[in-house]
């Protein structure tokens, strides 16, 4: 009775005051270990929006948000940053990203993690263009779960509209030089005015923050699920 009041208080914590109902989980991700990346910083600022939204700041605020309910839940997140700050010497004059790209790819590759999410946004020259989209590492089934389910609930909790599928990519540094499961979440179109409205808010973070929570929340289930032997019929 105990574990189950604990288990509705903590869903209960997540449900958050919009015109959409956000679903709430109250399965915990006990000692499960996500290695959050949020992606650029420091000099890289990424893209850079319509009224000067820096993607790198947006980024780390999901990153910690998504922290926060990682951790809350029972589970341990691992922060590739935490500040506005990339991982190169900031003495060099070049080379800056291809050392910042080297060092996340060793600290993914030595983290142990369970899975990897890199949390970026998304610009085409285009101003049409929005909403969110996850890619996976081509061939990786297990990463490809990963991506079906936290879109899943990009369309559940963001907006239903949103006809975007999760896609395979092969050139993304996150998916290189470890077996780890990953998905490269871009959360939204800073070329599209009205979603980098959206985006800078804080509100509007968290249900990001949950939507991709409560797919990597999913997963972990899948694969509990997956790992469990077969029903002989036996079982009493």
């Amino acid at each position: 009775m105990y574990r189950i009041m604990l288990l509705l208080i903590f869903a209960a914590s997540f449900i958050y005051a919009s015109q959409d109902a956000i679903g709430t989980t109250s399965i915990p991700i006990n000692n499960m270990v996500v290695m959050i990346d949020a992606g650029h910083g420091g000099r890289d600022n990424g893209a850079i929006g319509t009224v000067g939204t820096y993607e790198d700041e947006i980024n780390v605020k999901i990153a910690l948000k998504l922290r926060k309910l990682i951790e809350q839940s029972g589970g341990v997140a691992l922060m590739i940053r935490e500040d506005d700050t990339g991982l190169y010497d900031e003495t060099k004059r070049t080379g800056r990203k291809i050392e910042d790209l080297r060092k996340r790819q060793k600290l993914f590759s030595e983290s142990e993690a369970d899975i990897i999410i890199s949390i970026h946004l998304n610009y085409f020259p285009e101003g049409q263009y929005y909403g969110a989209q996850t890619f996976y590492k081509e061939g990786d089934n297990k990463s490809k779960k990963l991506a079906e389910l936290i879109q899943k609930e990009f369309l559940e909790v963001i907006d239903r509209g949103n006809n975007r599928t999760i896609k395979p990519k092969s050139d993304v540094y996150l998916f290189k030089g470890n077996d780890i499961p990953g998905a490269l979440v871009e959360c939204g179109f800073l070329s599209n005015p009205e979603e980098e409205r959206l985006l800078a808010q804080d509100h509007y973070q968290e249900r990001l923050a949950w939507s991709i929570f409560s797919g990597i929340v999913k997963y972990f289930e899948y694969e509990a699920k997956a790992a469990r032997p077969p029903q002989t019929g036996m079982e009493k």
